[in-house]
């Protein structure tokens, strides 16, 4: 009541002042703020207080710096986050230490929400329906395209928010990648800072396996993904399944992944209607027509006939870390990235691996949404939140609690800059460890590197992510609202025939007609002319 009184009171003087021809001095901090009336009540939106509420227990009104608010009055601002470990011993106790320092720096409440990969979409979006508390989130995992479209996130460059508070933010994150997340002039989302390009076409081999069949390791570097073609591979999977043909030797990836295998761009989400060649051209074509699609099919077909692909590949529930760990499988596909070999093995029980490379490094476009973070376009004070996401992206003191925990309790530094466990603490007895990998988080590059990777891990990173070929469509999305239907018959004929076919199963050159035939009745072309349409019309506005 006392702070409505006050407002009252300074309203009623500036009124005043204004009906004697008279201006409030301009030279003062106080009377600066009377002349914005407006723009106060909005970065405070807990005044007015609600009716009977005792006048002890009020908070603190924001403290402002020019127009920079410094001291947020214990606002509380809720992120949720997803992960793979959430329920552990010591969450609590790392938790509290974040809020504590958000505390401290800032005045803001802090409470971190985690789900596990598998439960986050479903329990993300029930908060943001419902209402509950949820102010940063990883909009990414919800799709983007369709979260910005239920008007869920909140337009950053709104009032200068991010200029005014994610500044760290826009130093760290190049300007190509904010676009990727910019829609009609307004920014709803951050990309997640990690390996935004992708190796394309990453094999990875159990280094035994391959000692077993002879391999010559001194044309290689076991550090990284090495260059390698088809012939290379086939080569390869020749003398491993001499050497061990009781097990199977690759496993393909399925139809979600397919566009991490060769250079197209999946715009909109999906492979109905793509461009193949991405870094050059605009052009919008079908993807299952082309020469590209078509000798891939075949190339898996012959994997197939060979044994390296396990008949049951498609049907088979177990994922491919799972069958290698088990002894029934040698190799697998993945994107690959700086350190991917090191985290492959970190999957497999530290098995020693090698890996291959048959592809370039590239851009998606939809890499700098496909994981962005968001502030809910409900949240009650943005001003906080944008102070929490900028310090979720920069700030190494939040982020390597998140990952690592307490420094001494969780981690120590080994004299060379890594960090590892301290003395009689293992992954098994540890009491916070692995609540989520680093490419979960807002931002890696602040994040301090374990003992097994190369100190410069992150500097690799951010080489890796600038130095890829981009797609040109990288801030185009594509609005499938008004194609619903044929969007999902073509997903559930696509859904038909893509395990016979990326598994091998099938013989492409008699199936990819016969599924092409169905798509175009179901509105394959329509849907691509769609598309086409759409991104004719952003490139006229960019």
């Amino acid at each position: 009541m006392k702070r409505i009184i006050a407002i009252l009171l300074a309203l009623v003087l500036a009124m005043s002042l204004l009906a004697c021809g008279s201006s409030a001095p301009a030279d003062t901090k106080e009377d600066t703020k009377k002349e914005e009336p407006a723009k106060e009540e909005e970065a405070e939106p807990e005044a007015p207080a609600d009716e009977g509420e005792d006048e002890g227990e009020e908070e603190p009104a924001a403290e402002e710096d020019g127009d920079i608010i410094t001291d947020f009055g214990g606002a509380k601002i809720t992120v949720v986050m997803y992960g793979g470990t959430p329920e552990q011993a010591g969450v609590e106790r790392v938790f509290k230490k974040i809020n504590e320092y958000f505390m401290d720096k800032w005045n803001i409440d802090v409470d971190i929400q985690f789900f596990t990969f598998g439960d986050y979409v479903t329990n993300t979006n029930n908060l943001l329906s419902s209402g509950e508390p949820c102010d940063i989130f990883c909009s990414g995992q919800l799709n983007f395209t369709s979260t910005v479209a239920n008007e869920s996130c909140y337009n950053m460059y709104e009032d200068d928010l991010i200029q005014k508070y994610g500044k760290d933010i826009l130093t760290l994150v190049d300007s190509s990648f904010l676009k990727g997340c910019t829609i009609d002039g307004a920014l709803y989302g951050i990309p997640t800072m990690r390996d935004l390009a992708v190796g394309m076409w990453c094999i990875v081999v159990v280094r035994q396996y391959m000692e077993d069949a002879g391999y010559d390791f001194s044309k290689i570097d076991p550090e990284i993904c090495n260059p390698a073609t088809e012939e290379d591979m086939t080569e390869l999977f020749t003398a491993l399944h001499e050497a061990h043909p009781e097990m199977n030797v690759i496993y393909p990836w399925g139809r979600s992944l397919l566009n991490q295998k060769f250079v197209y761009d999946p715009i909109g989400g999906d492979d109905f209607g793509v461009l193949l060649d991405p870094i050059n051209s605009l052009e919008v074509s079908d993807l299952f027509s082309s020469d590209m699609f078509m000798d891939y099919c075949k190339l898996m077909h012959e994997w197939q006939e060979k044994g390296f692909i396990s008949p049951d590949a498609a049907t088979d529930t177990n994922g491919a870390g799972t069958q290698i760990t088990a002894g029934t499988l040698m190799a697998d596909t993945t994107g690959g990235k700086p350190g991917i070999v090191r985290q492959k093995e970190v999957e497999r029980g530290d098995m020693d691996s090698i890996a291959f490379q048959l592809g370039p490094n590239f851009v998606r476009a939809e890499q700098a949404s496909v994981a962005a973070w968001s502030i809910n376009s409900d949240c009650e004070n943005p001003e906080a939140a944008m102070v929490v996401l900028n310090a979720l992206y920069t700030d190494a003191t939040v982020t390597n609690l998140i990952l690592w925990g307490e420094e001494g309790t969780d981690y120590v530094f080994t004299e060379d800059g890594h960090i590892d466990f301290p003395e009689g603490i293992t992954k098994e007895n540890a009491e916070y460890y692995n609540i989520t990998p680093a490419w979960a988080l807002p931002c890696e590059y602040s994040t301090y590197v374990r003992v097994g990777d190369v100190i410069d891990l992150w500097d690799q990173t951010i080489e890796f992510n600038n130095t890829s070929d981009k797609s040109k469509a990288i801030g185009f999305s594509f609005d499938k609202s008004e194609y619903t239907a044929e969007y999902t018959a073509l997903t559930n004929i696509w859904d038909e025939y893509a395990p016979g076919l990326l598994f091998g199963i099938s013989d492409p050159e008699t199936t990819i007609p016969e599924m092409i035939e169905r798509m175009k009745a179901a509105g394959l072309d329509e849907y691509i002319e769609a598309k086409r349409q759409a991104i004719n019309e952003w490139a006229a506005n960019q």
